[in-house]
Parts: C-alpha cells; sequence; structure tokens
C-alpha cells in the first residue's frame, strides 16, 4: 500500500464511519434499539480501521483490529483506555444485539452506545485531520498508481497444504458440455 492509497483508504474508512454514526442516530431516535446498537459499534469499527489504514496497516478480524488500536494508539495515549476498551465492549454489545433475540437494548443503553461512538469517530477525525487535509509528500508514485476503493496489500500468496510432507494434487474440474 503507498502513501496514496494508504491515506485513501483510511479517508474513506473515515466516511464510511461517519455515515455509519448517522444511521445510528436515526434508528435509535426511532427506537430500533439493536440495529442503534450494532452500528454504533461499526461506526467505530470503521473510523479504528481508518486509523489503521493511515499507517499502513491492515487487519482481517475484529479481534485483529481491538489489538492494533490497542498497540498503536492505545498504549501512546492518542486514544484514551476508555475509547480502546470501548471498542471491545461495543463489539460485545454488537454480538449481543445482532444474535442474541433474547437481549433487548434500552434508550438509555443505544444512546450511551451512540454517545462512545460520536466521541471515538471524534476522536479518530482529528488524528487523522492533519494527515487527510493534504495530499502525500510527492503525491502518486512515478508508477502511475490510481486510487482505487481499496487497495489490500501485497501478501505473499498461501503456500500449498501439503499432506504427510507432500504437495497434494489438484485437477482442474471438467468443464461440462452444453445442453442443446
Amino acid at each position: 500500500m503507498n502513501a496514496a492509497n494508504r491515506l485513501a483508504n483510511a479517508r474513506d474508512e473515515l466516511e464510511r464511519a461517519r455515515r455509519t454514526l448517522r444511521g445510528a442516530e436515526l434508528m435509535s431516535r426511532e427506537g430500533i434499539h439493536e440495529e442503534a446498537v450494532s452500528s454504533a459499534y461499526y461506526a467505530g469499527h470503521h473510523a479504528a480501521r481508518a486509523l489503521l489504514f493511515s499507517l499502513g496497516l491492515e487487519v482481517r478480524s475484529h479481534e485483529g483490529l481491538r489489538n492494533r488500536i490497542g498497540e498503536f494508539f492505545g498504549r501512546n495515549r492518542m486514544l484514551s483506555a476508555a475509547l480502546v476498551h470501548g471498542l471491545k465492549k461495543a463489539y460485545e454489545a454488537r454480538l449481543d444485539a445482532d444474535y442474541e433475540v433474547s437481549v433487548q437494548f434500552t434508550t438509555e443503553q443505544a444512546a450511551g452506545w451512540g454517545a462512545w461512538a460520536r466521541e471515538f469517530v471524534a476522536a479518530a477525525d482529528a488524528l487523522l485531520a492533519p494527515s487527510l487535509a493534504s495530499p502525500p509528500d510527492g503525491g502518486p508514485s512515478k508508477a502511475g498508481e490510481k486510487r482505487v476503493p481499496y487497495r489490500p496489500s501485497s501478501s505473499p500468496a498461501p503456500a500449498p497444504s501439503t499432506t504427510s510432507g507432500r504437495a497434494r494434487k489438484t485437477s482442474p474440474k471438467p468443464r461440462r458440455a452444453p445442453r442443446s
């Protein structure tokens, strides 16, 4: 991920965090509390992804996201301990909201998660504002790279699976003849 893509991904994730936060607030006002709680978590989730993208980091799980946010933004107190710990608690609340039909959130609980999400998104916005306000030094590389909606980091392809120390042979599926 080059500097331009890193910042483009961060900008896109932060914008998604803002949209998701607006959705959480709308659902909370309409009394759809479980969806509001879930969306509040995802607002924080996208803001956290924006922060990590700004460093050129990419995570593939909710747990990885929480760990990296704590490592890179919590330890050095760029984000308060309450916000970092809140990301874990918001994730747990989101699981209850999405999967536990017996759990019902109150207006106060939904409002509380909305307030946490607003604070988390605002903190991410403040941390990212200086780097997102101006283009990266030097702009895109001379290789002519273009901005894409999401560009994953280039990681090596996974090694072929092995059985008893030997590589498994796989053959392509035979093609079926078209029906007439």
